[in-house]
């Protein structure tokens, strides 16, 4: 008799917790009743990352190959515009190294490939080519004022060695104040360049 009152105990566990399953699957079914999908927005978003694939496979290519941007020719043009403006806008960006010119060249393919309006692809060539003087910028920057500070380090690496009375050889690299100078400098660069660039692509927004 004991063993058949936990037998029975155990069904009674069973089956209240059958019975939450049931009620949570349930709920989760009134839940989704009054959800609609919608197919159109799903064939958007499918046809805008099939878009987006065919331009990155050209921006990453090992070799450039204008080829691979012949299937966007089947894709409706505001289509393509709408999911390559993000792209297109996010290339405008200040280069963080000197080689850059490749990559702005398959931009400027991509965006002349795009762009139905004449007027927003030049300005878009146009940009491309103001980024591509920044690094040239930096560099002869940052060299003029090497040259500058050259006086000033000369001066502390005579202090110095007069101080410890031994010769201390002092570079920019070591010096503080010099870093300082030139780090100023590089943000004003970057900071006049950044302005210039925002308000040209307001303008390249309107234009799209």
């Amino acid at each position: 008799m004991h063993v058949v009152s936990v037998d029975r105990g155990r069904q009674k566990k069973n089956n209240f917790g059958m019975g939450k399953i049931r009620s949570a699957w349930e709920i989760a079914l009134e839940r989704t009743q009054g959800i609609e999908i919608d197919e159109e927005k799903i064939r958007q978003a499918e046809t805008m990352d099939r878009i987006k694939r065919i331009a990155g496979s050209y921006l990453s290519a090992d070799v450039r190959d204008e080829g691979l941007l012949a299937p966007l020719s089947s894709y409706d043009g505001n289509e393509v515009r709408k999911a390559l403006k993000p792209v297109l806008m996010g290339g405008l960006s200040l280069p963080g190294s000197e080689t850059v010119d490749d990559r702005m060249e398959r931009l400027d393919t991509l965006a002349r490939t795009v762009l139905d309006n004449p007027e927003a692809a030049a300005l878009y060539s146009k940009l491309l080519e103001f980024l591509k003087q920044y690094t040239g910028h930096k560099k002869q920057l940052v060299e003029r004022l090497r040259q500058q500070l050259e006086p000033m380090l000369k001066q502390k690496q005579a202090q110095l060695s007069e101080q410890y009375g031994r010769q201390v050889n002092l570079r920019i690299e070591d010096d503080k104040e010099a870093l300082e100078i030139i780090n100023n400098n590089l943000e004003q660069l970057d900071k006049q360049y950044n302005d210039t660039l925002d308000k040209a692509k307001k303008d390249l927004e309107k234009a799209f």
